[in-house]
């Protein structure tokens, strides 16, 4: 008798953590579509388009872009991209991450000066 007192007891918190979320989940969205979203609460991004000229699409004619590879943070993608400039400063004189297309990872672009 003890043991269905105890599958009752729990089955009455679990609907009500359940019903709890959704009675919070619907108050959220209800305030979240009365109020524009705070500028600052966006995470700074360099740029939302890949950056042009790409040197792929222009025979790799000098000064373009090379796109290098993803990461999944733009700290990470920031934190290679300073290094691969600072490694061959010759070659190229910046970086930028730019989300990737499919949203998922940053991808990692340098400009390129010289060959």
């Amino acid at each position: 008798m003890r043991i269905w007192a105890r599958v009752a007891a729990c089955t009455a918190s679990a609907a009500a953590v359940i019903s709890g979320l959704g009675v919070s989940t619907t108050t959220a969205h209800a305030a979240a579509g009365s109020h524009p979203p705070a500028a600052a609460a966006a995470p700074a991004r360099p740029l939302d388009n890949e950056p042009a000229p790409s040197c792929s699409d222009n025979n790799n004619t000098v000064p373009c872009w090379e796109y290098q590879t993803w990461y999944w943070t733009y700290d990470n993608c920031n934190k290679a991209g300073t290094n691969a400039v600072n490694a061959d400063r010759g070659k190229f004189d910046n970086h930028v991450c730019v989300l990737t297309g499919n949203g998922v990872g940053v991808g990692l672009w340098l400009h390129k000066l010289h060959d």
